[in-house]
């Protein structure tokens, strides 16, 4: 490669006939030398800008991997949260269900137990009306049965029955009764007078 140098220190030898001008060649020589001088110092800019730029393009490079990986390794992470993320809460849905389904079931039953004890309550309130109603009429019909036959030796009439009550001193009571008359219907009937009066 020719450089500025080497046209400045180029020599001719001298034509004797015919030959160039030496004193044009000379200039030519001289613009021709700074014209490649020029030249090859604006190449060696280029060149040294060239080399910033393709150290740049490679550390661009070298950052869009860097770049690529992490956005990969990102997409990756995210795939991966989103998956537990389903997964937990799946397991939590499926967990609450179950907790809600053990609860209702539990409730249906205490509902089942208590409608039965219910029933069986109102069953035995029933059956205990009516063992009482029938007691009570047993005992009405010996109540009849006494009445109708037993005949007091005098009636007195209320008003005297009162104002004999009224007269009562107010002493303890003392049940000293004759029950002569019952006891002899009460035979007849086959009924014991101590029976007593039981719910």
């Amino acid at each position: 490669m020719i450089t500025a140098q080497d046209i400045r220190e180029r020599t001719f030898e001298r034509a004797r006939i015919n030959g160039y001008d030496p004193a044009s060649v000379d200039d030519f020589l001289d613009q021709l030398a700074d014209e490649v001088a020029a030249s090859q110092k604006e190449n060696a800019v280029l060149k040294q800008k060239m080399k910033v730029l393709v150290d740049k393009i490679e550390e661009y490079r070298g950052n869009e991997e860097a770049l690529n990986l992490a956005l990969l390794s990102a997409q990756k992470l995210a795939v991966q949260i989103e998956k537990e993320a389903k997964d937990r809460a799946a397991a939590m849905l499926a967990d609450a269900d179950k907790q809600v389904k053990a609860r209702v079931g539990a409730i249906e039953d205490e509902v089942e137990l208590q409608n039965r004890r219910l029933e069986d309550a109102k069953a035995a309130t029933a059956q205990y009306f009516e063992s009482v109603r029938a007691l009570c009429g047993e005992q009405l019909k010996k109540l009849d049965l006494i009445a109708g036959d037993y005949v007091p030796e005098e009636e007195a009439p209320v008003e005297e029955a009162a104002e004999v009550v009224e007269e009562l001193p107010q002493a303890e009571p003392a049940f000293d009764f004759d029950l002569g008359g019952v006891d002899n219907v009460a035979a007849q009937l086959g009924l014991d007078n101590t029976q007593t009066f039981n719910l």
